[in-house]
C-alpha cells in the first residue's frame, strides 16, 4: 500500500511538472512570436521591442482575478453595495460639480446625459481615484501568453499599446493600470484609447491620466460611436411580481427579446415602438422588495463599456443618485 501511495505522488508530480513545462514552453513561443510580429509585421525598432520584453514581467495572480471578475461570483444586492454607496455618491456630487463646465460640454456635444457620464466615471475608478497600479505592459503580456480563453483578444491589446505609445508618447514601461490592462480615469483599453479617445482641451495631446477635458469627452465619444441614441431609453423599473414569471428574463448582452414580445406575455409598457428592443433583466439574488428592469437600447449601449448587464445597472443607478443632489 505504501509503494501505491509513493507511486501516485510520484505520478502526480511528474504530471504537474510536465504541464508546468508545456505551460512555460507555451509562454515562450508566444513569446517569439509576438517579439517577430511587432519586429517584422509592424515596423517596431528590435532593439526597442527585445528592451522591453527583457523588462516585462509575467504575473500569474492576475490569472485568478480574470478568472473570477466580480460580475461573476456576486449576486445582484452584493454588486451594487460596491458601487451606490454614499460616500461614492457623495464624491461624484463634489466631482460634478468642481467640473460642470466640462461635463455639461460633454454631455451636450456628445449628446450623452450627464449622469450616464458620472456613472461610469464613478463606477470605473471612483473618479479617477482607483486607476490601477499593475503595469499595463505586464498585465497585457501575462494574459496573451498565459489565459488561453481571452489570449487573441489581449495579444491585440498589447501590440495595440505599443501603437499607442509610439503615437501618444508615452514611456510604455510606465504606464499604470487594472489587472485586466484597461488605463486612465476611464479605464480604456488599447484599442479603445487609439480609437475613441479624443483631445477634449485642444492641447494637441490625448491624456485620460490627467486631462477631465479629455476624460469626459472620451467616455462620451465612446457611447456616442457605440450608438447612443439621444431620444432613446435607457430601462424601466417594476416591481418585482410583475416580472418574476416571465419567460424573457436574460443576463445576456445581446437582447432578444421586443416590446411586442412582453405585450405577448402580459407585460404592461406603453410607449415604445412594438419593434424596440426590450430585455427583462435576469438578476440573482433579488428579494422580494427589490425592483426588476427591462433594458432598452442605450442599457445596452452602456454593455459595451463593460460586458454584463449588472454593470450597467450600477452605472445607471450611481449616476441617478448622484444627479439626484445635482440643481
Amino acid at each position: 500500500m505504501i509503494h501505491k501511495i509513493k507511486l501516485f505522488i510520484i505520478i502526480s508530480v511528474f504530471a504537474i511538472s510536465f504541464h508546468s513545462a508545456q505551460a512555460t514552453n507555451d509562454q515562450e513561443t508566444e513569446r517569439s512570436l509576438l517579439i517577430d510580429e511587432l519586429i517584422q509585421e509592424h515596423g517596431f525598432d528590435e532593439q526597442y521591442v527585445l528592451n522591453i520584453f527583457d523588462n516585462m514581467k509575467f504575473l500569474p495572480e492576475l490569472i485568478e482575478s480574470i478568472s473570477r471578475p466580480a460580475e461573476r461570483t456576486k449576486t445582484w444586492p452584493e454588486y451594487k453595495k460596491i458601487f451606490v454607496t454614499n460616500k461614492r455618491i457623495a464624491a461624484g456630487v463634489l466631482f460634478a460639480r468642481q467640473h460642470e463646465e466640462i461635463i455639461d460640454r460633454a454631455a451636450n456635444e456628445m449628446g450623452i446625459p450627464k449622469k450616464i457620464l458620472l456613472g461610469i466615471l464613478g463606477v470605473e475608478t471612483y473618479f479617477g481615484r482607483i486607476q490601477g497600479n499593475y503595469k499595463v505592459v505586464d498585465s497585457l503580456y501575462t494574459l496573451a501568453t498565459g489565459y488561453p480563453p481571452r489570449s487573441k483578444f489581449f495579444r491585440s491589446e498589447l501590440i495595440n499599446l505599443f501603437y499607442l505609445c509610439r503615437e501618444e508618447g508615452f514611456s510604455i514601461l510606465d504606464i499604470k493600470g487594472s489587472y485586466a490592462g484597461a488605463m486612465g480615469a476611464p479605464q480604456f483599453i488599447s484599442s479603445s484609447y487609439r480609437n475613441y479617445a479624443v483631445d477634449g482641451n485642444s492641447d494637441g495631446k490625448i491624456d485620460l491620466f490627467n486631462s477631465w477635458d479629455d476624460v469626459l469627452m472620451s467616455i462620451g465619444n465612446y457611447l456616442n460611436k457605440n450608438g447612443w441614441d439621444t431620444s432613446g431609453s435607457i430601462y424601466s423599473r417594476y416591481p418585482i411580481d410583475e416580472l418574476k414569471t416571465s419567460n424573457l428574463a436574460s443576463k445576456t448582452i445581446k437582447p432578444m427579446s421586443t416590446i411586442q414580445d412582453l405585450i405577448d406575455e402580459g407585460i404592461k409598457i406603453d410607449g415604445f415602438e412594438k419593434d424596440a428592443i426590450a430585455q427583462v433583466i435576469q438578476l440573482d439574488g433579488l428579494g422580494v422588495k427589490d425592483d426588476s428592469y427591462i433594458g432598452h437600447h442605450n442599457f445596452y449601449v452602456i454593455t459595451t463599456y463593460n460586458r454584463n448587464v449588472m454593470y450597467a445597472l450600477v452605472v445607471i443607478q450611481l449616476g441617478e443618485a448622484i444627479d439626484s443632489y445635482l440643481d
